[in-house]
């Protein structure tokens, strides 16, 4: 198992808020979906990618630089996506240079995700404490969206009897909220321990190159926001991974 990352470096030709930078990361990475020919992002389905916010804002909130991570198990539409964004320039950002490497498969020992998780429960609901304050729900959301991307990156059915997850915090108190096309998003941010047994710790991986979490059906999978369980992203802190 190995997935690969972009690491893009850009420049913001006007500072922009960071409840609104999601949308026009989610843009950038669409162009560089449609320039890569990849059209399967339109579509209501998990995505064999995922991708960060811009990193921390300054004091006010907002955003002059920053780096955006890529992430995806297929290489070569990774690649595509390194040729598209390579000096890529439109009315906000400026890309200055873009990293490529590999990421294989390790143990995970935990995950903090530094971006807020977005999670949808089964009536279209964001999972809120004053709504869904039931952790059961939430844990058992989370895990059935990542078993359809791990089925669907490795074209292998999975029937684990157990949660992946061993250990689960919520570290805010109250869900950030961020925009997106008019509509406002409540996103979580999430200490998690995977439990240590081979098919667990896939799955914990499988998140870390396709995402933890929901998108609303509105973002036709461009903004992969939700738990972008992973280092930078999701500032996925993996013992050994990194």
């Amino acid at each position: 198992m190995k997935f690969f990352e972009l690491k893009i470096n850009v420049n913001l030709k006007t500072p922009i808020h960071f409840q609104k930078s999601p949308e026009a990361v989610s843009k950038l990475i669409a162009t560089s979906l449609i320039s890569s020919g990849f059209e399967r992002h339109k579509n209501n389905e998990p995505k064999n990618y995922v991708f960060s916010n811009l990193g921390k804002a300054d004091a006010k909130g907002f955003f002059e630089k920053g780096n955006i991570y890529f992430r995806s198990f297929d290489e070569n539409l990774a690649k595509k996506v390194l040729n598209s964004l390579f000096l890529y320039e439109d009315n906000i950002f400026k890309v200055k240079g873009v990293e490529f490497k590999k990421i294989k498969y390790k143990k995970i020992n935990y995950m903090l995700s530094l971006n807020p998780v977005f999670v949808v429960m089964k009536n279209g609901d964001f999972w809120t404490f004053q709504k869904n304050g039931d952790l059961i729900n939430l844990m058992s959301a989370l895990q059935d969206n990542l078993i359809r991307k791990y089925e669907m990156v490795f074209n292998e059915k999975l029937k684990p009897e157990n949660n992946f997850m061993e250990y689960i915090q919520i570290k805010n108190n109250k869900p950030q909220t961020f925009f997106y096309k008019g509509l406002k998003f409540f996103g979580w941010k999430f200490y998690i321990v995977p439990r240590s047994d081979e098919v667990f710790q896939k799955l914990a991986f499988t998140a870390l190159g396709t995402g933890l979490g929901h998108k609303q059906c509105s973002w036709r999978g461009i903004f992969e926001m939700g738990i972008k369980v992973y280092d930078k992203l999701l500032k996925l802190f993996c013992k050994g991974v990194l």
